[in-house]
């Protein structure tokens, strides 16, 4: 190989050599973006919180009740009083009361005027299945007693229920005895009917309710044995004897245990997504450094190539000083 073909072949070798090293760094540049990339994926997951199932302890408690007549007493909580030995304590009274219940009937309502017998009130200008209906109040008045007498109890055991948000009606049944029924104002103003034409609303009556009432006593005592527990409490001079009773609110667990599953579920979905997020950065870093292998082993052939040009060219120039020095 003469001198200047040597020296075309050697630039030409030294360019593709040039660009072989100018690949593997853009390779390299690559291989670096993954590598941050699958930190960050890494990193997200050391960030994500493992959920954990709810404990059933958490929503366990003991409840200490006690019973008077028909009414069961329940304690809701007991805060010592800072300027004495007593107790304010918050407790619940359940029982079975006289309320007002829906009976799930309809009656039929119409314009007219129908005054019951034996029946006083402010009547007003609608018909419940024929009968008169009246307004709620104290001059309401049926067999010697008015409609606070007949009624206010009733309406003050029942959750929501307000004596001037009804009108009331007496019917009779086939035995003859005579009882109250009640509608809704709302319910009759809400049917819009005309003179000729009638509608339906609800029914209500007396009937038995379950009725719980929160009460207060900012002066009561409480008794404890000998391991801290609560044996007795003391309201307005009177001892009660208190049973304890280990009670797990199953609703609320239940729902936490839900918000657990579903807090798994996306936790497992999260770690599934960025495993596979980490899976494809490293199948793409794979190929990069296959790629790169492949510009190594091209590199260490053009360097060999490079040097065996170099020692051609260093044998010309020797030979071509020879003559010249002959």
């Amino acid at each position: 190989m003469g001198m200047a073909s040597s020296q075309a072949r050697f630039l030409q070798l030294t360019a593709r050599l040039n660009n072989t090293e100018f690949q593997g760094q853009q390779i390299n540049q690559q291989r670096t973006l993954l590598s941050n990339e699958s930190s960050q994926a890494y990193n997200s997951l050391l960030g994500m919180t493992v959920p954990t199932p709810p404990s059933k302890t958490d929503y366990t408690k003991t409840v200490y009740s006690f019973s008077q007549g028909t009414y069961n007493y329940t304690i809701d909580s007991v805060y010592p009083n800072t300027d004495s030995n007593t107790y304010t304590i918050n407790y619940i009274k359940s029982g079975n009361v006289v309320g007002l219940v829906n009976t799930s009937t309809y009656a039929t309502i119409r314009k007219g005027s129908n005054p019951s017998t034996g029946v006083s009130g402010d009547a007003s200008e609608w018909l419940a299945n024929g009968s008169q209906l009246y307004e709620v109040n104290a001059n309401f008045v049926h067999d010697g007693k008015n409609g606070e007498e007949l009624f206010q109890q009733m309406f003050n055991n029942t959750p929501d229920a307000k004596m001037e948000d009804y009108y009331v009606y007496v019917t009779t049944n086939d035995q003859g005895v005579e009882t109250y029924r009640f509608i809704q104002k709302d319910d009759v103003n809400a049917i819009e009917i005309s003179s000729n034409e009638s509608g339906l609303a609800n029914v209500w009556s007396q009937g038995t309710i379950v009725s719980n009432e929160k009460i207060t006593n900012e002066n009561g005592m409480v008794i404890f044995d000998n391991s801290g527990r609560m044996t007795a409490v003391v309201l307005d001079n009177q001892e009660y004897s208190l049973t304890a009773e280990t009670v797990t609110d199953d609703t609320a667990y239940e729902d936490a245990y839900n918000q657990y599953e579903y807090e798994k579920y996306l936790y497992n979905q999260n770690v599934a997504e960025v495993n596979a997020k980490i899976s494809i950065i490293q199948l793409q870093d794979k190929k990069l450094e296959l790629q790169l292998e492949q510009l190594d082993t091209e590199r260490t052939t053009i360097t060999t190539e490079i040097e065996a040009v170099q020692k051609v060219l260093t044998d010309n120039i020797d030979r071509t000083y020879k003559v010249f020095n002959g």
